[in-house]
C-alpha cells in the first residue's frame, strides 16, 4: 500500500471555522494555499452571515452556535476568528472537545482568559496555535538567528514599534464589549511578540505604562485609512510601556492606531557587540576601526498566511508541537495586563503577573 499514489498523499485535515467576520477570509486564503485541507463547517451567531460565508466557499455545514460545530466528528481542527474578546470560550470548548485550534491573535484581551486557553491546551494535550503571522517574516527569522548565535552579544536595551498615524479599524475593535483593548492588543501584539521572539522570550518583570484615547474621539480625518463612528470609541489608541526584563535588559514597547506623527521609530536591539534594527533589517558594528552597517540582500517575499496555516496543518498531521505556542504568546497578555494596572496607578511601575502553570 505504501507504493500506491494515494498512500503518498497527506492526510486531509478537516477544518471548522468559528466566526465569519473579516479575518476569517484571510484564514481561508491561507488554508487554500496548502494541500491536504478541507473547510467543512462554519459557525457564527449571525446565521445569515454564516450562510453567506458558506455559499461563498462551498461549505456544507452552517451553525449559529460553535458548540454545534464542535460536535461534528468530521472536524479535526478549528480556526477561531471571532472578535478579540470572544476568542477564549470557543478555544477552550474546542480543545475540550478534542479539536486542535488555530486562534487568531491576540489570544484574548485579558490575561485571565488567555491563561484559561493555555491551561485547556495543556490539560487536553491538543494543539493551540496563535495566529501571529509575523513569526514567518524572513527578516524577523534572520534577526532571531543573529541574536541566538550571539551576534549582538548581551542585549541591554531594545525598542519595538508599530505606528498607524490614523488607522482605527472601528466597529468591534473600538468597543470594550467586543475588543476589550484597542491598539495595544490588536496590532501591538505583533511588534511586542516580535521583540520577545527575537530576544528568546525573556521573563518580563515590571512595567510602567502610558495609554491614551483622545485623537480617535475627535473623529477620523477624510483621508484616514478607515472611517468610523467616534461616538462608539471606547478603547485606547496609543500605548507605551517601559518593560524591565529578567537578566537586566529593558524593552520599550510603542504602538498607535492614531498619533500626530509619521512614525514612533524603528524596532531595534542594542547589544554590547553590535546593534540590529528591522524595517529594513540592518546590523550595526564597529569593524576594522570603522563604523559599518550591513543590510542583507535578496530577502524573499513570502505568503505569511499560507506559511502559518501550513505549519499548523503539519503539526496536526504529524503530532508536532504548536508552531506558535500559547506559552510564548501569553507573555504579551501579561504585559498588556500590567500596562492597564500601571495606568490605573498613574503610570507607576508594577510587577508583571505571569500565570502559574
Amino acid at each position: 500500500m505504501e507504493g500506491h499514489p494515494l498512500a503518498r498523499r497527506p492526510k486531509k485535515i478537516r477544518i471548522g471555522v468559528i466566526g465569519a467576520g473579516g479575518i476569517s477570509h484571510a484564514h481561508v486564503k491561507g488554508y487554500q494555499s496548502n494541500e491536504g485541507v478541507e473547510i467543512v463547517a462554519v459557525a457564527d451567531v449571525f446565521v445569515d452571515k454564516a450562510q453567506e460565508w458558506a455559499n461563498r466557499y462551498g461549505v456544507e455545514h452552517v451553525f449559529d452556535d460553535h458548540r454545534k460545530l464542535l460536535r461534528m466528528d468530521e472536524v479535526d481542527a478549528v480556526s477561531v476568528c471571532t472578535f478579540n474578546k470572544a476568542h477564549a470560550q470557543p478555544t477552550v470548548d474546542a480543545l475540550n472537545a478534542g479539536k486542535h485550534v488555530f486562534c487568531e491573535k491576540p489570544m484574548s484581551d485579558n490575561l485571565r482568559d488567555a491563561t484559561r486557553m493555555l491551561k485547556a491546551a495543556q490539560s487536553t494535550d491538543n494543539i493551540l496555535c496563535i495566529g501571529v503571522h509575523s513569526r514567518y517574516d524572513p527578516p524577523q527569522r534572520q534577526a532571531k538567528r543573529v541574536v541566538a548565535e550571539g551576534g549582538l552579544g548581551e542585549i541591554y536595551y531594545a525598542e519595538t514599534c508599530h505606528t498607524r498615524r490614523h488607522g482605527n479599524p472601528g466597529h468591534t475593535f473600538q468597543r470594550k464589549a467586543s475588543g476589550g483593548l484597542g491598539a495595544t492588543a490588536d496590532i501591538g501584539v505583533y511588534n511586542l511578540d516580535t521583540a520577545f521572539d527575537i530576544l528568546g522570550f525573556p521573563k518580563p518583570l515590571t512595567v510602567s505604562a502610558v495609554m491614551q484615547d483622545v485623537i480617535c474621539k475627535q473623529g477620523p480625518p477624510m483621508n484616514a485609512i478607515w472611517q468610523y463612528n467616534p461616538q462608539e470609541f471606547e478603547v485606547e489608541e496609543f500605548g507605551v510601556a517601559w518593560i524591565r526584563l529578567e537578566g537586566g535588559g529593558v524593552l520599550v514597547f510603542k504602538v498607535s492606531w492614531a498619533v500626530h506623527a509619521n512614525s514612533l521609530g524603528r524596532t531595534y536591539f542594542l547589544g554590547k557587540k553590535a546593534g540590529l534594527a528591522l524595517d529594513p533589517l540592518e546590523i550595526f558594528r564597529t569593524e576594522f576601526g570603522m563604523m559599518t552597517n550591513t543590510q542583507p540582500t535578496g530577502m524573499p517575499n513570502v505568503d505569511r498566511w499560507g506559511l502559518q496555516m501550513g505549519a499548523f496543518l503539519d503539526a496536526v498531521r504529524k503530532g508536532k508541537p504548536s508552531p506558535v505556542p500559547a506559552e510564548e504568546v501569553i507573555l504579551t497578555n501579561a504585559v498588556f495586563d500590567a500596562m492597564q494596572r500601571s495606568v490605573a496607578k498613574g503610570g507607576q511601575e508594577v510587577r508583571v503577573k505571569l500565570p502559574e502553570l
